[in-house]
């Protein structure tokens, strides 16, 4: 397929969502899921993973990634693709950093996420990994071996890495900025903080962490089974080749605390 081609695919798959969002506002506000959210956070911070455990519920229709991708008009996009969806509620996720470095045609960033929530009606779900050394190494290893976690298609267990310090503490550094990032685009915007550690990593919490959302959202929940499986090692000093070296480049820097463990 021809880089023409896939372009012209692209506009057209665009204006069919504007075209479904032009034809919401002319039926009327029931035309759109109740209830609408956006999953919002960082990559490699279990966003797929509970995305695909809600998608599990009923009454919720569930996408991923949908500002993956550049698009001309990022909230009419949004709101387009929650129109008539295969549930009464739908849900997609958003990350920080394609609001910020992905849709440039924003004129606010920093205001989108707030958009989406008082004038889309989006409830807003916020996922985050307070271990920031542990999300450094998790996108490490996904780099490392092109790796994303899958419903299906999980290996059985993950090797030892070995890392350059330094580039470890670039990423603590970068996820430590979109953190702050993230801050500043909730402000003022009621959402759901979730973690990582304590609603993700557990299989044994995933049940209750649906409950609270569907509670939440306004819809009943349903027992899930959830096939995620956590394939890193089960501590930094395992999962790490050259763990030494690591604990000598964080020593005595702010970032020394996430080399504790709290299993």
């Amino acid at each position: 397929m021809s880089a023409l081609t896939q372009q012209y695919l692209k506009v057209r798959q665009q204006y069919r969502h504007a075209q479904a969002l032009w034809s919401h506002r002319r039926t009327g506000p029931d035309a759109l899921p109740d209830p609408r959210f956006i999953l919002f956070g960082r990559g490699r911070s279990g966003t797929t993973a509970l995305l695909s455990m809600l998608d599990d519920v009923p009454a919720l229709h569930c996408e991923g990634e949908v500002l993956h991708n550049y698009v001309r008009y990022p909230y009419r996009h949004v709101l387009g693709r929650s129109v008539r969806p295969a549930a009464p509620g739908y849900g997609c996720k958003i990350l920080s950093y394609q609001v910020q470095d992905v849709q440039t045609a924003l004129d606010e960033p920093e205001a989108f996420i707030h958009r989406l929530w008082e004038e889309g009606g989006f409830q807003i779900l916020y996922l985050r990994r307070t271990n920031l050394l542990r999300h450094a190494l998790s996108n490490i290893r996904a780099r490392r071996e092109q790796f994303h976690q899958k419903k299906d298609d999980i290996p059985a267990e993950a090797q030892a890495l070995r890392v350059d310090p330094d580039r470890v503490m670039d990423w603590i550094r970068s996820s430590e900025a979109l953190g702050a990032y993230e801050k500043r685009l909730l402000e003022d915007v009621p959402h759901r903080s979730l973690t990582y550690e304590k609603h993700i990593r557990n299989p044994e919490a995933h049940q209750q962490t649906i409950d609270d959302i569907c509670a939440y959202l306004g819809v009943e929940s349903v027992p899930i089974e959830s096939s995620y499986r956590k394939i890193a090692p089960p501590s930094v000093r395992e999962g790490v080749a050259n763990y030494d070296e690591l604990v000598r480049r964080l020593r005595e820097t702010p970032y020394e605390k996430y080399l504790e463990e709290q299993d």
